[in-house]
């Protein structure tokens, strides 16, 4: 799953940062809600899994990507985002989607895992973004979407952070290259140390905003 924000800085209602960032929410979360859309109609009509990985991994891929910007707005300073906590959810995904779902296309497009783990990531991101949109152009978030942005993520963690660590064990099995497969066991490794200090960090501020 992406990295929960602390609340996006204010500036003047027409200042550049705050245009940027207006901008960039709403890109974000119009982009992950396409993905959301495509896969709930994909999975609905379509009996083969693997057309999931056919429509939307090109997508997912680009938009996943464009997240690498998080990185730059919280060590700039033009959010107030931890930065060693979107950098290790945003380099987190980046490899899921670059070295784990894009490297080994025959194994990620044929398991269940995936579209689950996108059912997560979309769902999640949609909400998120549109809260900093929202709240970026001076708007009233409602209680159902803070209430949301800060509650579902107790079920859709889970089922991300799973589906990311299944998707990259079964890689394992498609790989020869000694230096791949040393690494993917070293992240995997990584993923219940980390796992737990992000969801900690994330009923913290569940705790701190609905309080």
């Amino acid at each position: 799953m992406s990295a929960n924000h602390r609340a996006q800085s204010h500036t003047s209602p027409y200042g550049l940062k705050r245009i940027y960032l207006l901008i960039y929410n709403t890109v974000c979360a119009a982009l992950w809600l396409q993905i959301l859309v495509t896969v709930i109609l994909t999975l609905v009509s379509s009996p083969d899994v693997s057309d999931v990985y056919t429509s939307v991994e090109p997508w997912t891929r680009f938009t996943q990507t464009l997240a690498v910007a998080e990185i730059i707005h919280a060590a700039c300073g033009i959010t107030r985002s931890p930065v060693f906590t979107t950098f290790t959810q945003v380099f987190a995904r980046s490899t899921q989607v670059w070295a784990v779902n894009h490297a080994f296309p025959e194994m990620t497009s044929t398991s269940r895992a995936y579209g689950a783990m996108l059912l997560a990531w979309s769902t999640a991101d949609v909400i998120r973004y549109s809260y900093f949109a929202t709240m970026l152009a001076g708007l009233e978030n409602s209680t159902v979407l803070k209430w949301l942005r800060y509650s579902l993520f107790v079920i859709l963690y889970p089922v991300g952070i799973g589906s990311e660590w299944w998707l990259m064990y079964s890689s394992t099995k498609f790989t020869g290259n000694i230096a791949v497969l040393a690494l993917f066991y070293f992240f995997l490794g990584l993923y219940v140390p980390g796992s737990v200090m992000m969801y900690k960090y994330m009923l913290k501020q569940r705790r701190k905003v609905l309080a």
